[in-house]
C-alpha cells in the first residue's frame, strides 16, 4: 500500500443521528427503596431519592416508574421543583440539573449541569417562583441563589439580614417568598432575596430544628417545625405572624420530615408515619394502615392520590377519599435499592445482594420479574459483596463473615470460611471445581468448591502486591493487580511470573478472556488485550461512542470486562459498550438512555437465549440495581459504527473514489485515520504527518474511515471503486 501526501485543506460538515433501532437498557429489580423529594406537574409525578437519582411516574394513577438518572452527575436528590416547562433536580454535592437535554432522534431526554454562578454545589432546596426564576438553598454559605433565566445562571440571592446559611425550605405567599432556615426559623422577601426580613415570633425565630415548611394558599396559612414542634400562622399581608402549636393527635418524639396540603387537607411525613388533618382546624390523624414501614420521608398529594416516599421501602399510593383505609405499594419500576452485588445464570435466574439483603428471582426476563428472600444462614446479609454462580453452586463473599455457599440457588446458605485470616472477601471466582476469594488486603486463596478450607495463592507475590481480578486460560491462572499491573503462574505452580510487557497502566480492575485472547480493564487507560500464547499487551481502539461525549462520561477507567458468545463488554461509571472484533471496533450494548450516569457499573453478567428469544446482558449498579438490554441488539457488521459516529464535521472527497481522496477536516486538528474493511480489520493506519491528499493501493469495496481527533472519533463509509 502507499500514500502521496499534498497539503489541502477545505472545512465541510456532515451530520448522522443514532441509530433508532437500538433499544433500551430497563430496570430488571428487585424494587424498593429510599425517597427524599417529591414534586408533581400535570399528570406527572417526579420523586428523588437519596442515592439513586431521579424518577417519574407518568400515569395519572402512578402504576409504573421509570428511572430518569441520565445526565445526573450525582444521585443525592435533595429538592425538585418545576417551573410549569423545565424539571430541576437540586444535589447534595453536585449543584442543580435542568431535565432538558433531548439527544439526536429527539426521543430521549437527560439532565443537563446548570451551575454557572454556583460556588457552593451543595444545594439543600428548591422553589419555581414563575416559569423562569428560580431560588436555590444551599448548605453554608452564601445561602440563596436566584436564577432569572431558566437555570442557566445563578447570582446571590443574600440581601440584608440573610445570615443563616443552612436553607431547609420555600414557599410562596402571595408576592413574597418565604424560606425556612434550620437555626433561624423564618425569613422573608417581597425582592426575590435583595432584602429580607424575620417572619417570626418567640415560637419560630432562631428555633434550632426548624426543617420543613408548607404555605396553603386556601387558607392563607404557613405550617412550619422546630424542635420545639409544630406550629401554624396566618400570613396576611403583615409582618407579626402569630404561630401557634398544632400538635393534637400527634404521638411523642415525633420528627416531621416534610409538609405538604392541597388546600382542604395537610399531610405531614414523620418517623412514625403519615398524619392528616382538615385545614379548617386541625387535628391530626394517623393514616398508617396497609405501609410496610412508618419511615415516611415525603408525602404529596397529587389529583385524587396522596403518594407517600419512604425510607428503604418505596413509595406507596392512597386514594384521598379513602386515607383512613390501606394504603397500596407503587414501586414497580422503582429500583432504588443500594445495591452490593448481582449475579445471573441460566435462562430466568438472577441474585441480587442489597441493603435489604439477598433476593432471587426465577423469572427476571419477564416483564415483571418476581424476587423472593434468600437469607436463611447468610448472617452478613446485609453487607455481601460479591455473588457467583459456581456448577450448580451459588457462592456469596461477605464483608465481615467470609464466603457462604448455597446448593439450592440461596434457600438456605453455609458459612465455608476456615482458613480465612481475614473475613472481608471483596471478589469470587470459580475456574475446574476451584472457587477463589480476593480480600479487602488484597491478598487470594483458593479452596476446592466443595470444601470449606483455604489455602493461601500468595506464593512469592511481593509484600504489597494487590489483586484486584482474576482470568484462567490454558492451565493457568492470570492475577490482575491494583497498581502492579498482571502477574500469572501454572495453576499448580507456586510461582507467580511478571506479565508486563507492553502494558502501560498497571491499574488493572478487570480481566476476561474471549475466545484465544485476554482482555484487562485499567483504571485510566480504557481496555487492553494480549494473545493467551505470549502475554504482550497492546491497548484496544479508545472507547467513544456519542453517549460519551454528550453525557461528559470517561470511559478510560474501566470498572468491568466480561464475554459472551462473540463478543467483550466494558463497564464504565455511566454506560457499557461490546466490540466483536477483540476491541478494534466498540458499540453501544444498547442505548445508554436509563443508565444512570453517577453509578459504578460493578459487574457483567448474561442470561441464555430461550427459544427464539435472545439472551440478555445484565449490569449490577450501586444505587439502581439490575438493569437489562436483549444481547439481539447487538451488531456484528460495522455499520452500526457508522451509523452511531461522532459528528465532528469531517468529511472525505471524491467519495466514491479509486483509492485516492482528501480528509476535509473542518478545522479540527485531526491526529489520525485508519482504514478498516468490512470484517472489521485495520488494513492503513496514517499519522497525523500523512493527512492531507491520501492515495491508497486497495481492493475495490466499502471500507470505514475512522477519523481520531482531541473532540473524539468519527467514521464515515467509503467506496473503493
Amino acid at each position: 500500500m502507499k500514500h502521496i501526501l499534498k497539503k489541502t485543506y477545505t472545512f465541510l460538515g456532515i451530520l448522522f443521528a443514532l441509530s433508532s433501532a437500538e433499544a433500551h437498557f430497563g430496570s430488571k429489580g428487585p424494587f424498593g427503596g429510599s425517597v427524599s423529594a417529591a414534586t408533581s406537574n400535570g399528570n406527572t409525578v417526579y420523586i428523588g431519592t437519596a442515592e439513586g437519582g431521579v424518577y417519574e411516574s407518568t400515569d395519572s394513577t402512578v402504576v409504573t416508574w421509570r428511572a430518569r438518572p441520565v445526565g445526573l452527575k450525582s444521585g443525592k436528590i435533595t429538592a425538585l421543583a418545576h417551573t410549569g416547562s423545565y424539571l430541576f433536580a437540586a444535589t447534595a454535592d453536585s449543584g442543580i440539573y435542568r431535565f432538558t437535554g433531548i439527544d439526536v432522534n429527539g426521543s430521549d431526554r437527560y439532565w443537563e449541569k446548570k451551575n454557572n454562578g454556583l460556588e457552593n454545589l451543595n444545594i439543600n432546596s428548591l422553589i419555581a417562583i414563575d416559569s423562569i426564576t428560580l431560588l436555590a438553598g444551599t448548605s453554608g454559605e452564601p445561602g440563596i441563589y436566584l436564577s432569572s433565566d431558566k437555570g442557566n445562571t445563578w447570582t446571590k440571592a443574600d440581601g440584608p439580614i440573610l445570615h443563616h446559611y443552612e436553607i431547609t425550605g420555600f414557599v410562596k405567599a402571595g408576592n413574597r417568598v418565604i424560606h425556612a432556615s434550620l437555626d433561624g426559623g423564618l425569613w422573608a422577601s417581597n425582592d426575590l432575596g435583595q432584602s429580607w426580613y424575620d417572619f417570626n415570633d418567640d415560637n419560630t425565630l432562631h428555633i434550632a430544628g426548624t426543617s420543613a415548611v408548607s404555605y396553603n394558599s386556601t387558607t392563607d396559612e404557613i405550617l412550619v417545625v422546630n424542635v420545639d414542634g409544630l406550629f401554624k400562622a396566618k400570613v396576611g399581608t403583615g409582618n407579626d405572624p402569630v404561630f401557634s402549636k398544632v400538635i393534637s393527635g400527634l404521638p411523642s418524639s415525633y420528627e416531621v420530615r416534610a409538609i405538604s396540603n392541597d388546600g382542604s387537607s395537610w399531610y405531614l411525613a414523620t418517623n412514625k408515619g403519615v398524619f392528616t388533618s382538615p385545614a379548617s382546624a386541625i387535628s391530626w390523624s394517623v393514616a398508617n394502615t396497609g405501609l410496610s414501614t412508618t419511615d415516611i420521608t415525603a408525602v404529596l398529594p397529587f389529583k385524587s392520590l396522596v403518594v407517600a416516599g419512604t425510607s428503604k421501602e418505596g413509595i406507596y399510593k392512597i386514594a384521598k377519599t379513602a386515607i383512613g383505609t390501606a394504603w397500596t405499594a407503587a414501586v414497580n419500576g422503582f429500583n432504588n435499592l443500594a445495591t452490593y452485588a448481582g449475579t445471573t445464570t441460566g435462562t430466568d435466574i438472577a441474585v441480587v445482594a442489597t441493603e435489604k439483603g439477598v433476593f432471587v428471582s426465577k423469572n427476571v426476563t419477564a416483564s415483571v420479574a418476581v424476587y423472593v428472600r434468600a437469607n436463611t444462614g447468610l448472617t452478613d446479609s446485609l453487607h455481601v459483596n460479591d455473588l457467583i454462580f459456581a456448577d450448580f453452586c451459588l457462592l456469596a463473599a461477605t464483608q465481615n463473615a467470609g464466603v457462604f455457599f448455597s446448593v439450592d440457588t440461596g434457600k438456605s446458605w453455609t458459612a465455608a470460611s476456615n482458613g480465612l485470616p481475614n473475613k472481608d472477601i471483596r471478589k469470587l471466582y470459580f475456574n475446574n471445581g476451584v472457587k477463589y476469594a480476593i480480600c479487602s488486603n488484597g491478598n487470594l486463596y483458593s479452596s476446592p468448591l466443595h470444601s470449606y478450607d483455604w489455602v493461601s495463592e500468595q506464593h512469592d507475590l511481593a509484600s504489597g502486591i494487590k489483586a484486584s481480578a482474576l482470568a484462567f486460560y490454558n492451565n493457568k491462572l492470570l492475577l490482575g493487580t491494583e497498581s502492579n499491573g498482571v502477574y500469572s503462574k501454572v495453576l499448580s505452580s507456586m510461582n507467580w511470573i511478571v506479565s508486563n510487557t507492553g502494558l502501560t497502566n498497571l491499574k488493572v480492575t478487570s480481566l476476561a478472556l474471549q475466545k484465544d485472547k485476554v482482555f484487562l480493564g485499567t483504571d485510566g487507560s480504557g481496555v487492553w488485550l494480549s494473545d493467551t500464547a505470549s502475554l504482550n499487551w497492546t491497548a484496544t481502539t479508545k472507547i467513544n461512542i456519542p453517549h460519551i461525549s454528550l453525557i461528559g462520561l470517561d470511559a478510560v477507567r474501566i470498572q468491568s470486562l466480561a464475554s459472551n458468545g462473540n463478543f467483550i463488554f466494558a463497564g464504565y461509571k455511566g454506560g457499557l459498550v461490546a466490540s466483536y472484533d477483540f476491541g478494534l471496533n466498540w458499540q453501544p450494548a444498547g442505548a445508554q438512555y436509563n443508565l444512570p450516569s453517577f453509578t459504578n457499573v460493578r459487574k457483567i453478567s448474561f442470561v441464555e437465549a430461550k427459544g427464539t428469544v435472545a439472551g440478555r446482558v445484565f449490569v449490577t449498579t450501586e444505587n439502581n440495581l439490575l438493569y437489562s438490554n436483549s444481547l439481539g441488539e447487538l451488531k456484528t457488521d460495522l455499520t452500526a459504527l457508522y451509523e452511531t459516529s461522532l459528528s465532528l464535521g469531517c468529511t472525505l472527497a471524491p467519495n466514491p473514489n479509486k483509492g485516492s481522496f482528501r480528509l476535509f477536516s473542518n478545522g479540527l486538528k485531526v491526529n489520525s485515520i485508519e482504514i478498516i474493511d468490512m470484517q472489521g480489520r485495520k488494513v492503513v493506519a496514517l499519522g497525523a504527518d500523512a493527512l492531507e491528499l491520501i492515495s491508497l493501493d486497495l481492493n475495490k469495496g466499502m471500507y470505514l474511515v475512522r477519523i481520531n481527533a482531541a473532540q473524539g472519533t468519527q467514521i464515515e463509509k467509503m467506496m473503493v471503486e
